[in-house]
């Protein structure tokens, strides 16, 4: 029977991620942190090396190498659940995958790196695609242009032989638009889910600045309320994939929805 949704567990290996970050984690504690998230219930865990946040410095190859690689040997080793590598980076695909990982996470959907459709193609893989980095777009139709550039991915990953079943849309909330662009996104994601009847549509908002300005809430860490009730929504419009911090509190929340609304 098919899941009527899906939660993507975060695990961000990075010191200064802008709601989780830790500088003096280690392996062990991101392991640890891995294994609750399967615990909680997570159907995936999404796992990222370099911080995508605003202002952050980017680092090299080699250090995302060794921030994600040793997570990965033990996590691949420890849980069940598919894990995903969230990475701008072919080469850090590549290796991922080699090792058994599932899925490429790539924030800048296929229109970054020229070696990644191929790299996923290669694997039998799927892909996440989000909207919003490495590319000029249309203020007046946000809504518009996420779909352009979304018709755009699907060509790249067409030709580079990936099932458009194996690929998964994400609007980029947060990412290159503005406070009203995403809101405007997040009112139109079932004409988004209308648009591409085929594929399934991720959505990560979990803590973010967006929901900082609506809930007026400046701390990351207290912005689960307020991601719950977007995710909920989202779920009514037709999104199925939804990435979180807060695992346990956001699949008891949808399971709930689920209940009493139904289909």
């Amino acid at each position: 029977m098919k899941k009527p949704f899906h939660i993507w567990g975060i695990l961000n290996l990075t010191p200064d991620s802008f709601s989780d970050g830790n500088p003096r984690a280690g392996v062990a504690d991101f392991v640890a942190k891995g294994l609750q998230l399967a615990a909680e219930g997570a159907d995936f865990i999404d796992i990222g090396g370099e911080s995508s946040r605003p202002g952050a410095v980017p680092i090299s190859e080699a250090e995302e190498m060794a921030r994600v690689m040793p997570v990965l040997d033990a996590l691949l080793a420890g849980v069940a659940i598919p894990l995903s590598i969230d990475t701008r980076r072919a080469s850090v695909a590549r290796a991922a995958l080699a090792k058994g990982v599932a899925i490429v996470n790539d924030i800048f959907g296929l229109q970054g790196d020229g070696a990644m459709a191929d790299v996923v193609a290669s694997r039998g893989a799927r892909v996440v695609v989000m909207h919003g980095l490495g590319q000029t777009f249309c203020a007046d139709d946000i809504v518009a242009d996420v779909a352009a550039f979304w018709q755009k991915s699907l060509a790249i990953a067409r030709r580079a032989g990936i099932l458009e079943k194996k690929v998964l849309l994400d609007p980029g909330i947060g990412f290159g638009k503005t406070v009203e662009q995403n809101v405007l996104v997040l009112r139109h994601l079932d004409s988004l889910c209308a648009a591409f009847p085929g594929q399934e549509i991720f959505l990560g908002i979990s803590r973010k600045s967006i929901l900082g300005y609506i809930g007026d809430e400046p701390k990351p860490q207290r912005r689960d309320l307020a991601g719950i009730v977007v995710i909920q929504e989202a779920l009514r419009q037709g999104v199925r994939h939804f990435r979180v911090h807060a695992v346990a509190m956001a699949r008891r929340a949808l399971s709930i929805w689920k209940k009493i609304y139904g289909q």
